[in-house]
């Protein structure tokens, strides 16, 4: 499948502005694995006079000639890549005599935790302001551990702290864009494929839209040599040495099990180890929390699992990997089958909010429940016209009507702090609804699969 570039305007323009400064940059760049960072710095490089170097665990010395090979062809001096240097501070001293001063020169550096990793983070302090600071250059530190890049690099009291010029936090594609990679899927598909794949584009290019969403699973997914099948595991490993308490809280979440109670039920564990697991997990922006609307702490917090494509592995891989070993993803699919429509009811909530929230309407969207179990789907504020949004958002092929209407005027009015308010309602179903006119009648604002298609139209047009 041919590879696309897509949606990255802000991230390019942000990188072209800070490298015309009239003065040395030093950008932070950082995000999740596979989001699509390395991506963005090899497009921005293509015009430019530039040293792109991907550091790894090889160690201290190997990655330092890894690194003077790579910034050969621009130095332009054949003794540099021979030279053996005692330190980066040694080799970036002697580099700054080579390069050409004429011209600004960007200086990547892909996965940096890699050389934090190594204890270079105080010897980079010292290169910055002794030697790069004062030249022409741009330098690029980028890390896909995104926990390590705010605490070593952009948090207070970290060595590099305070240097930076700009920082970027390239973040997955909304579900707007997924269009890009499925021009041939209906609105029902790209939802279902965002359910499964996240706006992550390497995950998206796994998939075709020339063949449907099952048959996709059964052949780029359910397979035991499926990259999407090895990835999950391969990221957390990366960040965990002893990974099976996090897999047991992270397949609890992904089966529903939300509240702190109801993870240590389900995993048999103590209360103190699940709280230092979930908090690693949280850190790591692996796990979110989510409050009721209008509520800064309390009990009633729910965890969930960040991404997509984590929440789907957890909750039909991991549990069945056996079948998958066996080759035997007919089974495993009818399994999915059973359950899926509610578990892209989860997804499709975030698409909704996602979507109000490109809207530019909305401004503060979140969710509500209470101690008794009501929900409401969306709420979302605008403070400035002092207007609320309630929603109920259902993925079911039953329609929906007078009665989830009234249904959720009544839980509106449990709602505290926006008393004074306008209230307006809308209701969000895949399979439509009936007392249209009476609905209407009442300002109620509706939404199916073709008024969202038409809504996302506007955007792709």
């Amino acid at each position: 499948m041919p590879q696309q570039f897509v949606d990255r305007e802000f991230e390019l323009k942000s990188l072209e502005e800070e490298y015309r400064k009239p003065r040395a940059g030093f950008a932070i760049v950082y995000g999740r694995r596979r989001v699509g960072k390395t991506e963005i710095l090899l497009q921005f490089l293509k015009s430019k006079e530039g040293i792109y170097f991907l550091a790894d665990r090889r160690g201290y010395k190997e990655n330092i000639r890894e690194f003077q090979k790579v910034a050969a062809p621009i130095v332009k001096d054949p003794m540099f890549e021979r030279v053996e240097f005692e330190s980066w501070y040694d080799m970036f001293t002697h580099l700054s005599v080579l390069l050409d001063k004429s011209r600004k020169i960007v200086i990547v550096i892909d996965e940096y935790p890699y050389l934090i990793e190594e204890g270079v983070n105080e010897e980079f302090q010292k290169i910055w302001d002794m030697i790069l600071s004062k030249m022409n250059v741009l330098l690029v530190l980028v890390g896909s551990s995104v926990s390590m890049m705010e605490k070593a690099v952009l948090f207070y009291g970290a060595p590099l702290y305070g240097r930076r010029t700009m920082q970027l936090h390239v973040r997955k594609l909304p579900f707007i864009e997924i269009k890009n990679f499925f021009p041939r899927y209906k609105i029902e598909e790209l939802i279902e494929a965002y359910s499964i794949l996240d706006g992550i584009p390497l995950y998206l290019r796994q998939f075709s839209d020339e063949i449907t969403i099952e048959e996709n699973l059964k052949r780029n997914y359910f397979r035991k040599d499926a990259f999407l099948y090895e990835e999950a595991e391969f990221l957390l490993r990366e960040e965990f040495r002893e990974p099976r308490k996090y897999f047991s809280i992270l397949e609890a979440l992904a089966q529903g099990k939300r509240t702190f109670g109801e993870i240590v039920d389900t995993t048999k564990m103590d209360k103190s180890t699940v709280s230092k697991y979930v908090s690693v997990l949280e850190n790591l922006h692996i796990i979110e929390t989510d409050l009721p609307f209008g509520v800064k702490k309390s009990r009633l917090k729910r965890y969930k699992i960040a991404d997509n494509y984590l929440l789907f592995w957890f909750r039909y891989v991991y549990p069945h990997r056996t079948l998958i070993e066996m080759n035997r993803s007919d089974i495993l699919v009818d399994t999915v089958k059973e359950t899926f429509d509610m578990y892209v009811s989860v997804v499709f909530e975030k698409v909704i909010k996602e979507l109000l929230l490109h809207k530019q309407e909305w401004h503060d969207i979140s969710s509500w429940w209470n101690r008794r179990g009501e929900e409401i789907d969306v709420v979302a504020v605008n403070k400035r016209r002092k207007e609320v949004l309630f929603a109920e958002v259902k993925w079911r092929n039953r329609k929906m009507g007078w009665t989830e209407y009234e249904e959720l005027r009544r839980k509106s009015e449990l709602v505290q702090g926006l008393e004074d308010y306008r209230k307006k309602y809308l209701l969000v179903n895949k399979g439509g609804f009936h007392d249209k006119d009476k609905l209407a009648e009442e300002g109620a604002e509706l939404w199916d699969l073709r008024k969202i298609e038409e809504i996302i139209g506007r955007y792709w047009a």
